[in-house]
């Protein structure tokens, strides 16, 4: 039973972990696609002008869309960069300068782009025809399959809907009672959330109370089994302590089911806080992956040239918002049809954009251990502040009881490994999203703190004292009789030494004592029989030396 309890507790402690790696991963991977993934159209052809027929056109673009990758090769970023008159292929060529444009295409560039790309792709996908003639209209012709029109129309499904009412409420609390701090908003938002999911913490503690309140006699149930670490006795003491909560009306799981519930609301609500473009300021999803695509693209190719971390808005908005002027290039940006449209989209939205300071430091972006500044300071308060609040908890909340011993130092050496592990994942991650996001995660755990606190204090958990316990083992000692299930019948303890004190085995306990006996006079007699000493058994053996004594001393006398 050791090896089950040590199988139960490890799967509990990965369950944990992983629920809080779903969390945090939610929390930083969740949210708008930053890239959108690069598509072909059929390419439309002047034949006049085009040097390449549309499907030669169209073959080269698929092939391109085979090969796209984002982090290595994006032929389109490096197509456009070649429109304006930049090859992007050259060894050493500087991604950061800022690069206008030179008004004449370098079709050399371009054509070097398609050989890599070529060389690139599976055999099914290689191109089979000459392309060194591509002239200023085919590579036209190639940017125009590649460019997306983005959808403006804020409509969503019902979930998306009833995330960006919620959002809404976030802006009201920013602008109207936070004076356009962000942080200021998502902090009274993290404390009306705690609020409204009172009912959830008030059952999680009722249940806590109705447990505490079985502990005395759970451990007279434990005690009864004490010392004794064999599988079977450890299966049948696990046993009786659930039929005693069955016997209460209790279930030791009915407390996760607070915890599973409030995982999925927890991921939503930080999407909304991740998001403020799309759920707070209410614009649509396109935008935000739009936006993400002019940030990342490249200077060569008439972008921003940033580097995005995590998904979400919230460092797009900041860069905006402390120089409005980056989105003028969105009017001539290639990779979108509309690029007027969205420029006038997020032109609109200017003097709504919160503001991500705390004083003179801007919290929208994120932290880089490559970058030492005040931001860094994040991550490390992110962990202390986690790990002293999971000590707190462990205080505020009750632990289930244990048999002492071994027990004992695997649950602390569980506890050891949770108060360090969920601290450190928690301070990794907030180097993946703004750094304002940390401090919101610091803040909404010292708010369920917080609450754990007052409810601590509200509805505590009862204490009790030695007497307590003593009367408890005197009331359970009463109740010897066990309730009838299906394993009635089956051997108790790997030694029977408790099976007469039961009614479902007496009998047959007894039974088994005398059959025992009976076996061993069995064997004694059989061993007497084959004595060349005749038939003189062990009992007898005191009367004959007795005997034997007896006659030595008369003969003694008679002398």
């Amino acid at each position: 039973m050791k090896k089950t309890r040590t199988f139960a507790r490890g799967i509990t402690l990965f369950v944990t972990v992983l629920l809080l790696v779903a969390t945090l991963s939610g929390c930083a991977f969740g949210g708008q696609q930053n890239t959108p993934t690069l598509t072909a159209q059929k390419p439309s052809v002047d034949s006049s002008a085009n040097s390449m027929t549309a499907e030669q056109l169209e073959q080269i673009a698929n092939m391109m869309v085979s090969v796209y990758s984002a982090k290595t090769f994006d032929p389109r970023d490096m197509l456009v960069a070649a429109k304006r008159g930049y090859d992007m292929t050259e060894v050493g060529f500087d991604l950061t300068a800022e690069r206008p444009d030179l008004g004449t295409p370098n079709l050399a560039a371009a054509i070097k782009v398609i050989q890599m790309a070529n060389d690139k792709a599976s055999e099914s996908k290689k191109l089979t025809f000459a392309y060194t003639g591509l002239n200023e209209a085919d590579l036209n012709s190639l940017i125009g399959a590649f460019q997306t029109t983005v959808d403006l129309d804020a409509k969503g499904n019902l979930w998306d809907k009833i995330l960006s009412a919620i959002g809404a409420g976030l802006n009201w609390l920013t602008n109207t009672l936070c004076f356009g701090s962000y942080l200021a908003g998502i902090c009274l938002f993290a404390v009306i959330i705690e609020i409204l999911m009172i009912p959830f913490a008030v059952k999680q503690q009722k249940n806590s109370i109705k447990q505490a309140m079985l502990r005395p006699k759970e451990m007279a149930i434990r005690n009864k089994y004490k010392g004794r670490t064999d599988q079977v006795t450890m299966q049948k003491m696990q046993q009786e302590i659930q039929e005693f909560y069955q016997r209460e009306n209790y279930s030791p799981y009915s407390g996760c089911l607070q915890l599973v519930i409030q995982m999925p609301i927890l991921i939503a609500l930080y999407n909304i806080v991740i998001d403020p473009l799309h759920y707070v300021l209410g614009q649509a999803n396109g935008l935000s992956a739009a936006l993400s695509a002019y940030y990342s693209a490249s200077k060569a190719a008439g972008g921003l040239g940033g580097a995005l971390s995590g998904n979400g808005t919230i460092a797009l908005l900041s860069d905006i918002r402390s120089n409005p002027g980056i989105i003028d290039g969105l009017k001539d940006f290639e990779f979108f049809t509309n690029g007027e449209a969205l420029f006038d989209a997020l032109n609109g939205i200017m003097a709504q954009i919160p503001n991500f300071n705390i004083g003179p430091i801007n919290f929208g972006f994120t932290p880089s251990i490559g970058t030492f500044n005040i931001l860094l300071l994040v991550p490390v308060l992110t962990f202390v502040t986690y790990f002293l609040t999971s000590k707190l908890t462990r205080k505020f909340t009750y632990r289930p009881a244990t048999s002492g011993g071994v027990e004992d130092r695997q649950v602390a050496c569980s506890n050891m490994m949770m108060d360090v592990t969920m601290p450190a994942m928690s301070a990794f991650f907030t180097f993946m999203v703004p750094a304002l996001v940390g401090v919101y995660w610091m803040f909404r755990s010292l708010v369920g703190i917080g609450k754990q606190f007052i409810m601590s204090r509200v509805m505590p958990l009862p204490t009790f004292t030695e007497e307590d316990y003593k009367a408890a083992a005197k009331e359970m000692a009463g109740k010897r009789v066990v309730k009838k299930s299906e394993n009635v019948g089956k051997v108790r303890s790997l030694h029977y030494i408790d099976d007469e004190d039961f009614e479902d085995t007496r009998e047959r306990a007894l039974a088994r004592k005398a059959a025992i006996e009976e076996r061993e006079q069995a064997e004694q007699k059989k061993k007497a029989d084959a004595s060349p000493f005749g038939a003189t058994s062990v009992k007898d053996e005191p009367r004959a030396k007795k005997n034997e004594d007896a006659s030595e001393d008369g003969s003694r006398d008679k002398n």
